[in-house]
């Protein structure tokens, strides 16, 4: 049934606009009338890892003069300039991706020195999320890190912080300290992916313990006679609740991040003689952690080389000398923390030896077995999330453990207050061979827990779905366990679309795309969770992606802008400010745009109710949710669903609805199907709501028919 007006006083928007303010109760997000909220959208985006002065800081590019001068660099422009971002934001309102998780690494706006902040990029910054109201748009800020900096191989913290730690970001290519492929990059030839390969390295491993229990490994360490472990941290927490305090009157901005995957370094390492495979990516040099420190001593080692294999990700292929040269990765002057701490040493024939292998996974003078999650980085969390929430009690923050891994466990004792279970999810298999086709997927998450390769292989399109779908629903219960009963959004997902030796970049065809991507989405959709999808990156383009690390992500890419101009007026399609609407001039919406077949896709945003069941069908463009609705008399009874004319066409007549029980109405001019249930008629039981393409359901009608012939 059809009625002209079925929401109520003060609840008509578009479904994807979110100009309410954003609470929870218990697992729900929910807006101002009460409803449970599901959220999608975006990562903006993977270049902002990287500078824009002194030079466009992509990862093929190296200057060795710019380079290290990591005290003058500027970040103005990330994501992108100003001027470009109403077209942005009107492509990912259209897009129905309305939750946007900024974003800002520390070294962006502390990288002149320690409590030396970036002024001019944070005015940058709020100018840009400004903005983003007019688009129905939020935001959460993601204190952005990979393997701990730029300098390290990844993205993150400032420069100045080696030199806390009595580290040389020069001599790390010739001591294997780190990878950093800006100093590996080979001109015209694709990136290898190999960044994450840095978590095994000295620098980033050395960073990460000194950030979180320096106090704890490497008391001997002090910088200008203070705490290494208390200045790092300090540092980080002061800067981002220094931005805070200039983001706090930003109606866009919902909260703030933690850290993006947080590493424990070396913290819990059983042994020293080698890193566990399963849980570590072993490939290219791969220093045992024992020859790290000796390399970074000045010490050449004779390392093993790791190639791709199966069934095992990568095996030993053959080994070759580093650091012949026997350059220190310390400053002058210095020598590895590591030996000052009696952790290895040499032996009466000059060789390294371990003197205490187990040296990080007990604490040194207790004696006590360490839990890094328990130890370190939950009461980390509670000094950040209490510094952010100083400035705005209602914010966020959101925290997550390292990606696929289950949450922290929180005590009655730790912050609790608006805390946000935040993990991230990737078919990491998928992702380090680039190999997809819809005919066989692996359970990464089974196999890293023990699981045999027979039981962790799944079959076909279905297969994927059901493989993924256990996965994000183990992840998922983990939070609500772990955590308690608090809001859970996929901070990342995605998938590479380099895919199958780059072949859609010749060929146009994304039909394996598509289907990875929409059963990566599906399994989020089915578990109820919200979701922000790395990446849109508008530096995107096929020879170098995302520009970072050869990571090529991004749902955008400019590539498929290269042959169009440039002059249509996006700007217009704001939710507020403007009467133009997506119906009255679509043009340029989807230009640019990856596998959006499986990217834009409905939604029920805003919940009178408790969602049960929500599942969208690519290929016959069903949509089905069901929830039970508010039992609370007071309650509001208007659902809204998020209704892409992508798929279903412009006109009120494109789409077919059936629901179990009220009364709707389609605006396809906001994009957006209204649903109201009677309260004094309501039964106790639960509401479906079904969507199906006009279009598809008249072209499966004349096919019955003609099959009947």
């Amino acid at each position: 049934m059809v009625t002209d007006n079925p929401e109520e006083p003060g609840t008509r928007s578009a479904a994807h606009d979110w100009s309410t303010d954003i609470t929870h109760k218990g697992r729900w997000f929910t807006d101002a009338h009460g409803r449970r909220l599901l959220m999608h959208g975006v990562n903006l985006c993977g270049s902002s890892k990287l500078p824009t002065k002194p030079y466009p800081g992509s990862t093929h590019l190296y200057d060795e003069n710019l380079f290290w001068d990591h005290r003058s660099v500027s970040f103005v422009g990330r994501p992108f300039p100003l001027s470009d971002a109403p077209k942005h934001f009107a492509r990912l309102r259209a897009w129905g991706l309305t939750l946007v998780r900024l974003l800002i690494p520390w070294e962006s706006i502390e990288h002149a020195g320690p409590g030396e902040y970036d002024e001019e990029y944070i005015d940058y910054l709020r100018e840009l999320i400004k903005i983003m109201p007019e688009y129905g748009i939020k935001c959460f800020i993601d204190p952005h890190q990979d393997t701990w900096s730029r300098f390290s191989g990844g993205s993150g913290a400032p420069g100045w912080t080696f030199e806390m730690a009595g580290m040389d970001i020069r001599a790390f290519k010739e001591t294997g300290a780190a990878y950093v492929h800006n100093t590996n990059a080979v001109p015209g030839d694709p990136l290898p992916m190999v960044w994450p390969t840095n978590y095994t390295k000295l620098a980033c491993c050395t960073m990460f313990t000194l950030f979180f229990a320096g106090d704890t490994f490497a008391p001997k360490h002090k910088y200008q006679d203070q705490s290494i472990q208390e200045l790092l941290s300090n540092c980080f927490i002061n800067a981002f609740q220094h931005l805070a305090t200039r983001l706090v009157d930003l109606e866009a901005v919902i909260g703030f991040e933690v850290m993006n995957e947080p590493h424990p370094g070396y913290i819990g390492l059983e042994t020293l003689k080698e890193f566990d495979s399963i849980v570590n990516l072993i490939f290219g040099d791969a220093p045992t952690p024992l020859q790290s420190f000796a390399l970074g001593d000045g010490i050449p080692q004779k390392v093993g080389v790791y190639i791709k294999s199966w069934p095992f990700p990568t095996r030993r292929s053959h080994t070759r000398m580093i650091n012949e040269g026997k350059r220190s990765a310390w400053t002058s002057g210095g020598s590895c923390i590591w030996r000052q701490h009696g952790v290895w040493g040499l032996n009466d024939k000059g060789e390294p030896v371990l003197h205490n292998s187990s040296y990080f996974a007990k604490h040194p003078v207790t004696g006590v077995k360490i839990d890094f999650y328990q130890d370190f980085y939950v009461p980390f969390v509670n000094k950040y999330a209490q510094a952010i929430q100083k400035v705005k009690p209602d914010w966020f923050c959101f925290v997550e453990p390292l990606a696929n891994e289950k949450a922290p466990v929180y005590s009655d004792a730790d912050h609790h207050h608006n805390m946000v279970f935040a993990p991230h999810w990737y078919d990491l298999n998928c992702v380090f061979y680039k190999k997809f086709d819809g005919r066989v997927t692996h359970d990464v998450q089974a196999l890293q827990s023990g699981g045999n390769v027979i039981s962790a292989t799944y079959f076909g399109r279905k297969g994927a779905k059901t493989n993924y779908r256990g996965q994000i629903k183990n992840i998922k219960t983990s939070g609500l366990e772990n955590m308690g009963e608090k809001p859970c959004i996929l901070g990342e997902v995605g998938i590479p679309m380099d895919l199958n030796q780059r072949a859609a970049f010749a060929t146009g065809d994304y039909t394996h795309h598509i289907h990875f991507m929409d059963a990566a989405i599906h399994a989020l959709e089915t578990n109820l969770v919200s979701y922000t999808l790395w990446n849109y990156d508008v530096c995107n383009d096929d020879l170098y992606g995302d520009h970072w690390n050869g990571e090529n992500f991004s749902i955008f890419t400019s590539r498929e802008l290269a042959d169009k101009s440039d002059k249509d007026d996006l700007a217009s399609l704001a939710t507020r400010a403007s009467s133009k609407t997506i119906l009255q001039d679509p043009s340029g919406l989807h230009d640019g745009g990856r596998v959006l077949q499986a990217v834009i896709r409905p939604y029920a945003s805003k919940v009178a109710g408790t969602p049960e069941k929500a599942e969208f069908d690519i290929d016959s463009l069903e949509y089905l949710f069901v929830f039970k609705p508010f039992a609370e008399e007071r309650a509001n009874t208007t659902t809204e669903l998020y209704i892409p004319q992508y798929h279903y066409g412009s006109a009120k007549t494109s789409i077919e609805v059936h629901v179990s029980e009220g009364t709707w109405e389609y605006a396809p001019e906001s994009q957006t199907l209204y649903h109201r249930y009677n309260r004094s008629s309501s039964s106790e039981n639960s509401i479906t709501i079904r969507v199906n393409s006009a279009d598809r359901s008249k072209k499966h009608a004349s096919d019955t028919k003609c099959n009947i012939m």
